[in-house]
């Protein structure tokens, strides 16, 4: 239902926020008012009326039926663009499609299914160096081994002492990200403005731009298929003509920011759901000693690894990475009965639409067995969507559907992940969902 009242919370309190440089949390504002007020909230976000919409129908309406109707929002292209440029995250309209279609063969399946031996080797790798017992933070570890295979798969390249100084500065990018978007004011000012969020986030651009740049130029002077993502988008054509420089520079910083946040959280998450559900460990490891008998998986196997794809899916949908993202009406358009003014700001947050009881039996309970007999199919269109819908799904889904299955099938096989005693996990909702201040867990053989 529509609410009568505005939430007490406005465009003000985004811009007192990040004054303090502190990126608001505008996710446990949009399930207050879930709770509170229902599928369609309205609330004062100065100058552009605002909708947080969670119904399933009216997702679809917004991200199928009346796409047309609806482009990124300015504000969050201004800030993202500050580092993707135009790519596909930030594009729209001619551009946009012109891009995906020269992207799109890179996330071939035929393509994508040479890279399982890539991410089979280096989950091995990284465990091979576990010792039992011992402490980590399995999301850094993750993030790394993600990071490992994007350069890997992305670039064909090994970048070694760069992977945390990488990490870092990703990590830099999206908190000072959040920050700028949170307010219109301080969104609309130059890259150059000096306000702290700014310096720190063209540092990290800098140092970002000098690797992907290097990598780029020796590509393209070497005009070798490398057999990787990269060489597909450098000699991917439309009409005759090759990717311009910049285009290809801003395609590959957003498919490995994309393609790095994305399996590294969800990793996280799912070993943190592993740790607190040990019915749901014992029957993961039931299925990978079946299937494997002991040695690395396959691409092949993934058919007959049913439950470890169940176990992401549920980590999917409790804890998606892409955890929300907005639309702007570009025309007065009616959704769900009810007319949205031209300018309106629609926010969608799958986080509360997969948690809903309405399409999910205990819909807070992590249960991969819920995923039988073919749920997905069962359920309403965009009641679970963790990797969005409508001509935007995400261009690497596939690609990540398979690396996290192989990463989990890899690890768990051998290892189990316990949380340290006294660790408190808690989300942190920045462009990308991640537990705050990493995920203390101490490996144990299996």
């Amino acid at each position: 239902m529509i609410m009568t009242s505005h939430p007490r919370f406005s465009s003000f309190d985004l811009l007192r926020a990040s004054l303090r440089g502190e990126p608001p949390d505008l996710l446990a504002l949009a399930a207050q008012w879930k709770r509170d007020y229902g599928d369609f909230v309205y609330w004062n976000l100065f100058p552009y009326p605002a909708y947080v919409v969670s119904h399933p129908d009216a997702l679809h309406e917004i991200l199928v039926e009346k796409a047309d109707a609806f482009q990124k929002p300015p504000i969050y292209k201004t800030a993202l663009s500050r580092f993707l440029g135009n790519g596909l995250l930030v594009s729209d309209g001619a551009f946009w499609r012109r891009q995906r279609k020269l992207a799109q063969p890179a996330f071939h399946h035929a393509r994508i299914g040479r890279y399982a031996e890539t991410m089979v080797s280096a989950a091995q790798t990284m465990i091979a160096g576990w010792q039992d017992g011992a402490p980590i933070d399995a999301h850094a570890a993750m993030m790394r081994l993600a990071l490992e295979i994007v350069a890997k798969t992305l670039f064909n390249a090994d970048i070694g002492a760069d992977a945390e100084t990488i990490r870092a500065n990703l990590h830099i990018i999206q908190r000072e990200t959040l920050v700028i978007a949170s307010s219109f004011l301080i969104g609309l000012l130059p890259a150059w403005f000096p306000i702290a969020a700014n310096r720190r986030q063209r540092r990290a651009i800098r140092a970002l731009n000098t690797v992907i740049a290097r990598i780029i130029r020796e590509r393209r002077a070497s005009g070798v298929d490398e057999g990787d993502l990269l060489s597909m988008l450098l000699l991917a054509a439309d009409d005759g003509q090759p990717m311009a420089d910049q285009a290809a520079r801003d395609e590959a910083m957003t498919l490995f920011m994309a393609g790095y946040e994305t399996s590294s959280n969800a990793m996280a998450w799912t070993w943190y759901l592993l740790a607190q559900h040990p019915d749901a460990e014992a029957q993961l490891h039931a299925e990978l000693d079946r299937v494997l008998a002991g040695r690395p998986p396959t691409l092949d196997d993934l058919a007959r690894l049913t439950y470890t794809e169940w176990v992401i899916q549920e980590s999917l949908r409790l804890y998606p990475p892409a955890h929300g993202f907005g639309r702007q009406a570009v025309r007065r358009v009616e959704i769900g009965g009810r007319v949205l003014p031209k300018g309106s700001i629609i926010f969608i947050y799958p986080y509360l639409v997969q948690r809903d009881a309405r399409w999910f039996d205990q819909p807070d309970v992590f249960k991969p067995e819920r995923w039988a007999d073919d749920l997905e199919k069962r359920l309403p269109k965009f009641a679970y969507f963790p990797f969005g819908g409508g001509a935007r799904i995400c261009i690497g889904s596939a690609f990540a559907m398979m690396e996290m299955r192989l990463i989990l099938a890899t690890i768990a096989a051998r290892w189990r992940l316990r949380l340290q005693p006294g660790a408190h996990v808690k989300p942190e909702a920045l462009i990308t969902l991640a537990p705050r201040g990493g995920l203390p867990m101490v490996t144990e053989r299996r």
